[in-house]
């Protein structure tokens, strides 16, 4: 309880950003000036003359089951949780207008995992993810405080994954291509908003899924709707550097992006913001 207490925490903090139209961008397919997107809670040039969907609808918290023998302590733990995830819905709420209610929690699944159920309108991370993610980074990082971030900044990474799925669903918006790889570009784009807490975060998850990809692969690895875990570690560095290539030059020269991938960042990553752009101006508020 207490690790997902200190995610749910930080959580809060929407870094989230509205992907800017074309008119935020340079030629280059850079932002121009470094500039980074509008604010989801402000309309960018793009959005400015889109008409705009009715609210009718609020993020909720999904409050976990009841169960008798919690400590003083835990109990405590879980109202925090609550509270924190309460504030994160208004932070929600404030950026998107809705058909119907999503509801977002943390809760014990079986199985390391995060999930949209779309019958339930619900946004589960499960807690046994935030354990696997402790185990995977805890070789990369000595300290606790670090491997608290990492963990944070991945688990982060799943919930607006997870919250494109929910968009998805909720506004029927069209996917041309893998849905499993839109909504990890979308969760860049929500997060790498150009502060070093943001890009930190985008890094991270990148890393999840690069040790990830080194376990041997069976037949249901290339069945699967998710990209290998190794593609999706690229495609989220691809991007990221795509977004500033002289800022994130290091990706290449560090040898984390090859220079024929990094070529095309910066097309690829304007061509999946004025996607995402085009796509939720309807609904951001």
């Amino acid at each position: 309880m207490a690790n997902l207490l200190l995610l749910a925490a930080l959580l809060l903090p929407l870094h989230a950003c509205t992907p800017t139209g074309p008119e935020g961008r340079g030629t280059d397919g850079a932002h121009a000036g470094g500039a980074t997107p509008a604010p989801l809670t402000e309309a960018g040039p793009a959005q400015s003359g889109a008409a705009k969907a009715p609210d009718r609808g609020d993020f909720r918290v999904a409050r976990r089951e009841a169960a008798g023998g919690r400590s003083a302590e835990e109990l405590r733990e879980l109202a925090e949780e609550e509270r924190s995830l309460g504030e994160m819905a208004d932070e929600l709420n404030r950026a998107f207008s809705l058909p119907h209610d999503i509801l977002i929690g943390f809760d014990e699944c079986g199985e390391p995992n995060a999930f949209y159920d779309p019958e339930r309108k619900q946004i589960t991370v499960c807690d046994e993810l935030v354990s696997d993610l402790y185990e995977a980074f805890r070789a990369r990082h000595t300290g606790q405080k670090e491997l608290d971030a990492a963990v944070a900044n991945a688990t982060t990474f799943v919930f607006y994954h997870e919250l494109g799925h929910a968009l998805i669903d909720a506004y029927d918006l069209p996917v041309t291509g893998r849905e499993e790889d839109a909504v990890d570009q979308l969760s860049v784009l929500v997060l790498a908003d150009g502060s070093e807490e943001g890009e930190k975060t985008v890094l991270d998850a990148a890393l999840s899924f690069a040790r990830e990809g080194d376990a041997e692969l069976d037949e249901m690895a290339f069945a699967d709707e998710h990209s290998l875990d190794r593609q999706r570690f690229y495609n989220i560095v691809c991007l990221l550097y795509g977004q500033n290539e002289e800022k994130f030059a290091t990706l290449v020269r560090d040898g984390l992006l090859p220079e024929e991938r990094a070529a095309g960042c910066g097309e690829e990553f304007g061509r999946v913001e004025r996607a995402w752009g085009a796509l939720l101006a309807p609904y951001v508020k």
